[in-house]
């Protein structure tokens, strides 16, 4: 009783929730008080990562400064290591049908459909991010989709969801809310945290029971995209020969039309352009590559695909609208996100306050 007379007062302090989200070598603190239900304050810091365990003094002091200010606070994160991932289904036959191995992982069943799973070993790289801080939620690139679509105007069709992250991209195909194939790839290489690597005691975590509140992750291997064992789909090019042709077709010609730049690019910033469009041609493999995983793979209920719906968290270039129109003769709708807000949007959530 005392529990719930805490929770019913609590709602009239001042509640902080915060999200810490990497981006490259950031970490990216943003974070919302709420008050009575009411959002009276939002405010956000970026910090340099220094090391390679835990978030580093300075972010760990500015977390502990916030304690010290509010009567509740939250932390939540965006897991974005390769040992996350989720499945259609939710028993041990449908983790082994997708050589997931269950007895290495923690997992969360969503609407008793499809599944989201984690690695011991990334859930303990996770504590050890926060192990002086602590962290209360951990949420999945897939439950950030989720969320999104079960929130939209649902689509009876199968339709591509994407979410765009600079370090990696999401891909899934849900039909309505029913989650049907996902897969997961890093855009960038972590140099300086990479999950497994000065984690305590990690030797004994076959027998970690996972973290309240975990929300999800997907295991991927380093050889995800290697379909060489599939055979090509009618009218879809294979990436992997992606010839010289297509490339000469996939130029900046539209750069400069501010109707098709979406905002992102400016007339002095062609380094950074080109760095936004070498990335995107990676996406462009990996959505090719899952298309052909997703059609191809028997265990998957390959249902026909025509549009795609990206919630972009960091850039695209126009040619990469254009490859997937052009090339994929697919539409795409997309639309622009605050990864860190929506994070902190989804412990409020959680936490009903």
């Amino acid at each position: 009783m005392a529990f719930s007379l805490n929770k019913a007062f609590q709602k009239y302090f001042s509640n902080l929730f915060v999200s810490v989200v990497r981006y490259g070598g950031e970490w990216q603190i943003y974070s919302k008080v709420i008050k009575n239900g009411a959002i009276i304050k939002k405010f956000s810091k970026v910090f340099t990562i220094t090391q390679d365990d835990g978030l580093g003094k300075e972010a760990e002091e500015y977390l502990e400064e916030l304690y010290s200010q509010y009567n509740y606070m939250y932390i939540s994160y965006l897991m974005d290591s390769m040992g996350q991932g989720a499945i259609s289904g939710t028993s041990n036959v449908d983790f082994e049908k997708n050589s997931v191995d269950v007895k290495n992982i923690t997992q969360l069943s969503i609407d008793k459909r499809w599944s989201l799973y984690a690695s011991f070993i990334d859930i303990n790289w996770t504590k050890n991010i926060f192990k002086n801080s602590g962290v209360d939620f951990i949420y999945s690139p897939f439950i950030l989709l989720y969320d999104f679509i079960s929130t939209s105007k649902l689509l009876q069709q199968p339709t591509i969801y994407i979410l765009n992250h600079e370090d990696f991209v999401a891909i899934s195909v849900f039909k309505e809310t029913e989650l049907l194939f996902a897969s997961y790839f890093k855009t960038s290489t972590d140099e300086k945290l990479v999950a497994g690597d000065e984690i305590d005691n990690w030797e004994d975590e076959d027998e970690e029971k996972g973290v309240n509140n975990l929300i999800e992750l997907d295991r991927i291997d380093d050889d995800v995209e290697g379909f060489d064992t599939l055979e090509d789909l009618e009218d879809l090019d294979d990436l992997d020969s992606f010839d010289s042709d297509s490339q000469e077709e996939s130029t900046f010609k539209d750069v400069d039309e501010k109707e098709k730049t979406l905002g992102h690019f400016d007339d002095e910033n062609t380094d950074t352009d080109l760095e936004i469009y070498g990335r995107d041609l990676l996406v462009y493999k990996y959505l090719t590559s899952s298309i052909k995983e997703y059609y191809k793979n028997h265990i998957y209920k390959s249902d026909f695909v025509e549009k795609i719906v990206m919630y972009d968290g960091y850039e695209i270039s126009p040619d990469l609208i254009d490859m997937i129109e052009g090339e994929l003769m697919m539409d795409i709708e997309i639309h622009k996100i605050n990864i860190g807000e929506k994070v902190c949007d989804l412990a409020i959530k959680e936490a009903r306050i």
